[in-house]
């Protein structure tokens, strides 16, 4: 899927304000659940070689995705293999904007490191979280 279509899905016109699109259409919702299929998300094998050689029982994965795309998302980490390698796995399940979700998970989890790949989301946190090692991607 080409870049500037994810984010007109996902965060819609750009403005100063880090703000993301919670959709309020079944259309839309279908499509987004749609796009959560393996066959729309490979993954990225890099990233798994270097995650089982982390500490499971320091590892939270923390996801921002709504609340009707749970069911999706646990069988997207189980049709990998995924959800083993975490010692908790943190849902969306309030639809609260990604970024706010994730800084209180942070917050209230007491995690020292954070790795996203959403830069804008990343330098939001940075400013909020200043005592927190931020990452966008596992190579770092």
């Amino acid at each position: 899927m080409p870049s500037w279509l994810l984010e007109l899905l996902y965060r819609g016109p750009k403005d100063k304000k880090l703000h993301y699109r919670i959709p309020d259409s079944q259309a839309e919702i279908w499509i987004r659940r749609l796009s959560h299929n393996p066959f729309f998300r490979p993954p990225i094998s890099k990233n798994i070689e270097k995650l089982k050689n982390m500490n499971k029982d320091e590892l939270f994965l923390v996801t921002s995705r709504f609340s009707f795309l749970q069911d999706k998302t646990k069988n997207l980490l189980q049709f990998y293999g995924l959800n083993k390698y975490f010692k908790d796995i943190v849902l969306n399940l309030g639809n609260e904007q990604p970024h706010i979700f994730k800084q209180k998970t942070i917050e209230k989890l007491k995690l020292d490191v954070f790795i996203d790949d959403d830069k804008d989301l990343v330098s939001f946190l940075k400013k909020e979280l200043p005592k927190v090692k931020f990452l966008t991607s596992l190579s770092k």
